[in-house]
């Protein structure tokens, strides 16, 4: 395939991809690197346009072809930079980036710039390899992430780029001191441009890529937290307790659940209105959240009830856990309702030797309703060795 097709279907693939993450900038408004990609697409479109009049036959001037075609292949790159940086959230501004293509198009003028093709190389391919090493080490950082498959692909496709890249630069450095023959630059040249083609496809497949999987991930998150507090809901029980409670099984390992109640709730919201009502199932959700482990699972179980499971934690442990969140709760004044005094009820199971999640929930809701029964602000601790009210319990308050 000569050069000038190749150039036209990179042409082609930027309007392509450009307008289809025109088409999701609209729907995800939310998502606003997506613009930054948009402006790499547009970039390379110009780019492939411009070489593609002058592969087929019209002379353009020097401004033009090389210099804006240079620097707009650069600009591609620092626009894919700016979009990642922007996806991953890191800090810094990003207006200084805009530097790099206006040096490099000012450097075109340059009298060596004007004589040589290797010295204009040189002041673009250094530039885009250093563009796609910081985009490979911001994106390595976030590898474990749950978008991590799809930055792991940014990476491979980053450093295929950059083989290429040394590649062309070597082969026309020893070309351009006649180290090479003739006969096999016309094809090293359709080679070089294949791959700058295969490059092109392979990153803006990522592009779309990253976008779905982002959409993906957010429908996931909308379907699986509860909007008020961040925490899971209760469609995500089954599948969440099941897995844990499996994995307890097979390393017999202890789990626990607590099971926590807002007391005298009800009042709150008689009283004092739904919105403060909320107010104080995101203060006592907030509570929970940072008196947790990273690897516990937090869960909004009702309307003022929580359900939390304890990995590798046995009764001791968990009971010295329950009665740290119910103490900072009943400590802790609520901002702007410093008046409201809020207290918790908590019930508590621990097992080693179970599979089924619901068996352990019913156990720690028997042992929040004895709680309930005697007066609130307490643990209370189920136990199957123990015979008090038909249910075994065991309090700690």
């Amino acid at each position: 395939m000569d050069v000038f097709t190749l150039t036209v279907i990179n042409a082609f693939i930027a309007v392509v991809v450009t307008t289809v993450l025109t088409l999701q900038n609209k729907a995800e408004r939310q998502f606003r690197y997506q613009r930054y990609f948009m402006l790499a697409g547009c970039c390379f479109f110009l780019n492939s346009s411009l070489t593609a009049l002058i592969y087929a036959g019209y002379h353009l001037p020097y401004w033009l072809q090389p210099a804006l075609s240079n620097v707009l292949n650069l600009s591609t790159n620092v626009a894919l930079a700016a979009g990642i940086h922007r996806h991953l959230q890191l800090p810094g501004k990003r207006n200084g980036l805009l530097l790099i293509p206006i040096a490099a198009f000012l450097l075109h003028f340059s009298e060596l710039a004007q004589e040589q093709l290797l010295f204009r190389m040189l002041i673009i391919i250094p530039a885009v390899i250093l563009l796609n090493l910081w985009c490979i080490s911001m994106l390595w950082r976030f590898k474990n992430h749950v978008l991590g498959k799809v930055y792991l692909a940014f990476i491979a496709i980053f450093s295929f780029n950059i083989l290429q890249l040394l590649f062309r630069l070597s082969y026309n450095a020893l070309y351009s001191q006649q180290l090479l023959p003739d006969h096999n630059h016309a094809m090293i040249q359709s080679v070089i441009f294949f791959n700058l083609t295969a490059f092109v496809i392979l990153i803006f497949g990522c592009m779309i890529m990253l976008s779905h999987s982002q959409q993906r991930q957010a429908l996931i998150q909308l379907s699986e937290r509860d909007a008020l507090t961040g925490l899971l809901n209760r469609r995500s029980l089954d599948l969440r307790l099941t897995a844990e409670l499996h994995r307890a099984a097979r390393e017999k390992l202890p789990t626990s659940f607590l099971l926590l109640d807002i007391d005298h709730f009800k009042q709150v919201n008689d009283n004092l209105g739904h919105t403060t009502g909320d107010a104080v199932i995101k203060h006592v959700a907030k509570i929970i959240n940072e008196l947790s482990r990273d690897y516990d699972v937090l869960f909004r179980y009702g309307g003022e009830e929580f359900l939390i499971c304890l990995p590798n934690t046995n009764e001791l442990n968990a009971t010295s856990i329950a009665n740290r969140i119910r103490e900072t709760v009943a400590q802790r004044p609520i901002t702007a309702i410093d008046s409201l005094t809020i207290t918790v009820s908590i019930g508590l199971a621990s097992t080693s030797n179970t599979e089924q999640w619901q068996v352990l929930l019913q156990q720690a809701d028997q042992a929040l309703y004895l709680a309930k029964q005697q007066g609130r602000n307490c643990v209370k601790s189920y136990h199957a060795d123990l015979q008090i009210h038909g249910t075994e319990l065991k309090s700690v308050c």
